[in-house]
């Protein structure tokens, strides 16, 4: 065993000889960014060595220059330990997990929609049985069905309990004088209490994002939303993407079952983060509906997700599924709570995106519409007067700030916001404190602002000081720099803002923003065109989640990220998923639609399509 120790936290754990540091770093508890799940492929997991190891791959030279080097910097993921070692862990590539409570989203309804029913899946009665007599020897389930038959109304079939609910009925309902609540859920038994509990009625909607993990408590008497936990998903820390996390399933002996723990975990902490803050009992909690992206259901439920990464790309199953909590391990719910996964679309378009399409109501026959969901896969749906069709297209990581040289997701020090006149440039960072790099919103500020102002062409070449419009002053001017045979632009200097490190942005960075655009262009083109209509067609489009709420609508129509439509018809309609979750929950009846979308949804494959090489090539361009 070799002795790691960890700075500055003063943290020792031992290993065995031959481990890579991102597992060292597991083992004590210190997450830290790795994109790309540790193939070395992203340089994010930038650690200094400060003694022990010396050894560097020619892999890690390409994200690590000769004076970092020199310095003992060295990638976590592609570092062996053969010998006791000192590790210091930068602030700026820690992740920090902790819970974020958040009831007032951008463009999320409080309360559930008032010309829908109120019709959860879960009902409750209170029954007051008849007590036995030596003349009435019926069984305790028999006076149960009897009462509960009586208030239903005869024309229900009697519900299927399980054994272990029908061990405690003798001495519950005894205890209880005869007077109990029956709970039912999708023709099934869920709770036998004792007395009237028929006011306590909980029921919880998960939007299992790969990156954030979102859970809405919703009160199912009044349809009203109580609480809403927003968590990072634990999984991040082996991936932050979905081709990332299947492949760390083959690449790891117990990799898909490590996942599976990872986000029962998440979902966990956010389920005692609610209770704790409402002060409800865990065991009013009876259903839970969960939507995700087709990779996400997989590993929520240790299903092998390896087929959805190869093509013909299939997924194990994409129907409805009705569970017990109890079948899903170490869930810290009821046994018999009731768990509920819609239907998936297709193998990269979820039930999350089946959720974005009944919360804005995109079936009905009203108008046509669009529905943008911003990722690493683009989600796209279009509408034609309540006709759907879906695509999904690997925009790439740049949206979380990957593959960007100073790159980083929306946390505290992120650059969100920024703007460029023909003086001067301002940036804005979250938090309020001093700059670590740049998140998505502030990667399309910025190429949106440099190219108008000019220091960028339509090709996305970022011009020499000598190309700048004449009007552009020195002082910006000077922040272009070629170095090594490549130009880039220099964001922030060392001495702004309280000594900042200096942040560039480079020309394979603008590269990054084009791909990840030109994939998202290119998908709604196709869209568009087989259904046989133009952007002009559009009525309406619903930009979703919580990317599509920060970012600046004016810069992403700049840069092409949107159609060329009327500020007025951009709608940020926030965590759509979540908020379908909630819609799915509240009314069997949306329910029921849903399950009968996923069928009638024409899924267009992207990289098979003719067409679709030569829409992205032209899309490159700004």
């Amino acid at each position: 065993m070799i002795k790691v120790t960890f700075l500055p936290d003063n943290r020792n754990i031992e290993v065995n000889k031959g481990t890579s540091l991102l597992e060292a770093l597991a083992k004590a508890g210190i997450l830290i960014e790795t994109p790309c799940g540790g193939k070395g492929i992203c340089g994010k997991c930038k650690i200094l060595i400060k003694s022990g190891n010396t050894n560097i791959s020619n892999l890690e030279k390409k994200f690590i220059s000769p004076q970092e080097i020199e310095k003992g910097f060295r990638l976590a993921c592609q570092t062996r330990i053969y010998k006791p070692i000192e590790i210091e862990i930068p602030s700026k590539i820690r992740l920090n997990l902790q819970p974020v409570l958040s009831s007032f989203l951008k463009g999320e309804k409080k309360s559930y929609k008032k010309n829908l029913p109120l019709e959860p899946e879960v009902e409750k009665f209170f029954l007051i049985l008849a007590k036995p007599e030596l003349d009435d020897q019926r069984s305790d389930w028999e006076r149960i069905l009897e009462e509960l038959s009586r208030q239903r109304g005869r024309n229900h079939p009697p519900p299927q309990i399980s054994l272990s609910l029908l061990k405690k009925i003798p001495a519950l309902i005894r205890e209880a004088d005869f007077k109990i609540t029956i709970t039912l859920g999708h023709k099934e038994v869920i709770a036998i209490e004792k007395g009237n509990t028929t006011n306590q009625m909980y029921g919880i909607a998960f939007d299992l994002g790969t990156t954030t993990v979102v859970g809405y408590l919703i009160d199912l008497k009044k349809g009203k939303e109580i609480s809403v936990v927003a968590r990072t998903n634990s999984q991040i820390i082996y991936g932050d993407n979905v081709i990332s996390r299947i492949e760390f399933t083959q690449r790891e002996k117990n990799g898909l079952s490590l996942l599976q723990k990872e986000i029962i975990s998440t979902v966990n902490e956010i389920i005692q983060e609610i209770i704790k803050c409402t002060q409800i009992n865990q065991k009013d909690i009876y259903e839970i509906v969960a939507v995700g992206n087709t990779c996400m259901q997989h590993l929520f439920l240790g299903l092998d997700p390896i087929n959805l990464a190869l093509s013909p790309y299939i997924s194990v199953s994409r129907e409805e599924f009705y569970l017990k909590a109890q079948e899903i391990s170490d869930l810290l719910l009821e046994p018999e709570t009731k768990v509920y996964f819609p239907s998936n679309i297709s193998s990269f378009v979820g039930s999350d995106i089946l959720a974005g399409i009944v919360f804005n109501s995109m079936w009905r026959k009203k108008r046509n519409s669009l529905l943008i969901d911003l990722g690493t896969n683009g989600e796209i749906v279009l509408s034609l007067k309540g006709e759907l069709w879906a695509c999904s297209t690997a925009a790439g990581p740049a949206w979380e700030g990957v593959r960007i040289a100073f790159g980083m997701r929306a946390v505290d020090g992120a650059i969100d916001k920024v703007k460029i006149n023909k003086r001067r440039i301002n940036w804005h960072t979250i938090g309020g404190i001093k700059a670590k790099g740049i998140c998505g919103s502030g990667i399309i500020d910025l190429v949106s602002e440099m190219l108008k102002v000019g220091l960028i062409d339509r090709s996305g070449r970022i011009v020499d000081r000598e190309g700048c419009p004449a009007e552009i002053s020195q002082e910006i001017k000077n922040r272009i720099i070629e170095e090594a045979g490549e130009r880039r632009f220099l964001l922030v200097k060392s001495n702004e803002k309280e000594k900042n490190k200096e942040i560039y942005f480079t020309q394979k960075d603008i590269r990054e923003v084009q791909v990840a655009k030109a994939a998202l262009q290119a998908g709604i083109k196709i869209l568009l065109k087989e259904v046989g209509i133009s952007v002009k067609d559009i009525q309406v489009i619903f930009l979703a989640g919580a990317f599509g709420n920060f970012i600046n609508k004016q810069s992403a129509l700049r840069i092409g990220i949107l159609p060329d439509l009327p500020l007025n018809k951009i709608k940020s309609v926030g965590n759509a998923a979540g908020k379908g979750a909630e819609l799915i929950l509240c009314s069997q009846k949306i329910r029921k639609i849903g399950n009968e979308i996923y069928k009638k949804v024409k899924y267009v494959e992207l990289s098979s399509h003719p067409d679709f090489s030569r829409e992205f090539i032209e899309a490159m361009s700004f």
